[in-house]
């Protein structure tokens, strides 16, 4: 079975959020579990879940490892999410390609399993690219196979990885989706409470 990574993405300083710089969105609490862990839980179907993470938010990693989640430190943050995807390629190595990573920004706490299941069944049966369209809209996680590790290892900047899939939409399987949180990213406390 080939094995697929899921990648949380959460280097960034959630300055939108409000609620302190290493305290804040992440680990703000939702139904009585930091925000992470509801993220960490949408990766689940994935055979190993990694977080990138900042060299300096200790308590952020402390919480990871209570999950069972491996960080990988972006030394450079400032950098952008390209970079930390990069991060995470370079420390990750899948046995084959049907193998590959899933990634998922760390503030979409609503994403469901059953959606990340989709996404991993479609990278093992032999699909190049996959990500959920929610009412014809992409969100996320989106999966990228073991013959992107070149290009997602070389990202820097903010953009992420939407380059590639600019680039080869052709090989994009759209796997349609009644999951509204794939599109739910909380950036500020109210997103919290718009989103069911």
């Amino acid at each position: 079975m080939a094995d697929i990574t899921g990648v949380l993405l959460a280097a960034g300083f959630s300055r939108r959020f409000g609620a302190g710089k290493f305290h804040g969105k992440l680990l703000y609490e939702l139904d009585h579990q930091p925000l992470i862990a509801h993220t960490a839980a949408a990766l689940a179907p994935c055979d190993r879940i990694v977080a990138v993470v900042r060299a300096d938010d200790v308590v952020l990693q402390s919480v990871l490892r209570t999950l069972d989640v491996d960080c990988v430190l972006n030394p450079e943050p400032s950098r952008g999410m390209g970079y930390s995807i990069a991060c995470a390629i370079q420390e990750t190595t899948p046995t084959s390609l049907r193998g590959g990573w899933c990634l998922l920004p760390a503030d979409m706490p609503y994403v469901k399993a059953t959606t990340t299941q989709q996404l991993v069944d479609a990278l093992r049966v032999g699909s190049e690219l996959a990500a959920p369209f929610y009412q014809g809209r992409r969100g996320h996680p989106v999966a990228f196979s073991a013959h992107y590790r070149a290009s997602l290892a070389a990202l820097d900047g903010d953009t992420g990885a939407r380059v590639i899939l600019q680039q080869h939409a052709d090989r994009l399987t759209a796997i349609a989706s009644d999951d509204a949180g794939v599109l739910a990213d909380i950036d500020v406390v109210a997103d919290l409470y718009a989103t069911s």
